[in-house]
């Protein structure tokens, strides 16, 4: 039986978390370079990344969501909508509410978006086919639950 040192778990873990977090962020930048191209802005990809297609989101709920207050949420929205890439609908049982829902125009951006997104990296082309595997199934396992 394998005797594990803690101590050693600790640090392979945070170098580890490291490298990942790094290259995640060299990532990041590549993406948002990709994507204002398409003339989106860090905020607005964010926005547009959490509005579900087919969907409306209440502006509380995106605040929440968001984890900003409400009147960063209404500029946020106020630039994306004079953009043409969502509207603002009356709440289906409340009056009182406006939800937030892309447009066609947005659910087509959000696409274009993500499939520049998720182009894989070069570095992954680097990497051999049981290197590859064995990053998926890792990969698979670090994913967060479908209800976040």
């Amino acid at each position: 039986m394998e005797r594990r040192d803690p101590e050693q778990d600790e640090r392979l873990r945070s170098e580890i978390w490291e490298a990942l977090y790094d290259f995640f962020m060299a990532e990041h930048e590549r993406n948002l370079e990709a994507v204002a191209e398409l003339g989106v802005s860090p905020g607005d990809l964010k926005a547009l990344m959490r509005l579900a297609p087919g969907r409306g989101e209440p502006m509380r709920a995106l605040a929440d969501m968001w984890r900003c207050d409400a009147s960063t949420v209404t500029w946020i929205v106020d630039r994306l909508q004079k953009q043409g890439y969502v509207e603002r609908r009356p709440h289906p049982t409340d009056r009182r509410v406006k939800v937030v829902a892309l447009s066609a125009e947005g659910e087509e951006l959000r696409e274009r978006m993500l499939r520049r997104l998720y182009r894989p990296p070069a570095v992954l082309s680097e990497l051999s086919p049981g290197e590859l595997a064995a990053l998926h199934r890792v990969a698979a396992r670090l994913a967060p639950p479908a209800d976040q």
